[in-house]
């Protein structure tokens, strides 16, 4: 079982419950503003519970989930109700070619596969369901900012307990690693670190264009020492 597979549940809801209502409401508020009304539905691309649907919908946008998660998207629906999701790898979305009017993906829900072919596959799916112009936002991590302030050992007070933090890069393959243990359970995040201009040709090799590069949620450009890598852009014919 790969560390996605096995780590999306229980104990990660638990350990990010910081990661709430509030934030995301705050995130697709800064996507309407750049964005505007779209016609046409709206794909959040790796969803979790649904938190980024809900405000979606909130906001006018008819908006659809999806997740490999199973325990995420129940645990969704049984906290907000019914909404439309779908439970699907990344790399092969069961969607028709340019269905949606928009797309968002929050909070480097991007390279987590083993080879690059993979995580290129996963930008060719965005761009594959995407209608001509429409605009996607890409929320990823800035590796410069995760370089410099990366903490190797932390333990933090959670409601499940202690848990303890291990962190470090690898330079063989370019990933951020966190190895988390609660009790005698070991869990691993692992990322492919990127940087913007090998996203940049990720992206324009399969059909997006960028056309902004915000450093946070509040609209200010990015820069190496910006906490997130958000790109504003859209699929070009």
């Amino acid at each position: 079982m790969t560390w996605y597979q096995e780590w999306f549940g229980e104990e990660y809801l638990e350990l990010y419950s910081h990661r709430d209502e509030h934030e995301a409401r705050r995130q697709v508020a800064f996507f309407a503003r750049e964005c505007g009304p779209i016609a046409h539905p709206v794909l959040d691309l790796a969803c979790g519970m649904g938190r980024h649907v809900q405000e979606l919908h909130a906001h006018g946008y008819h908006a659809i989930g999806c997740d490999l998660s199973y325990v995420m998207l129940r645990t969704g629906m049984r906290e907000y109700g019914a909404m439309p999701v779908a439970r699907a790898d990344m790399r092969h979305l069961p969607f028709c070619d340019a269905v949606f009017g928009g797309l968002v993906n929050f909070f480097t829900s991007f390279g987590y596969f083993a080879t690059e072919e993979e995580n290129v596959q996963v930008v060719r799916e965005m761009a594959r369901v995407l209608e001509t112009g429409a605009p996607f936002l890409f929320d990823y991590l800035n590796v410069h900012r995760e370089l410099e302030k990366l903490v190797q050992r932390e333990t933090r007070d959670t409601p499940l307990g202690a848990v303890q933090l291990e962190r470090w890069f690898d330079g063989s393959d370019r990933s951020f690693n966190k190895r988390i243990t609660i009790g005698e359970r070991r869990y691993l995040e692992r990322v492919r670190g990127y940087d913007l201009d090998e996203i940049s040709a990720m992206f324009c090799d399969s059909g997006l264009t960028i056309q902004t590069a915000f450093g946070n949620f509040e609209g200010e450009p990015f820069t190496e020492a910006s906490p997130r890598l958000i790109l504003m852009g859209s699929r070009r014919r």
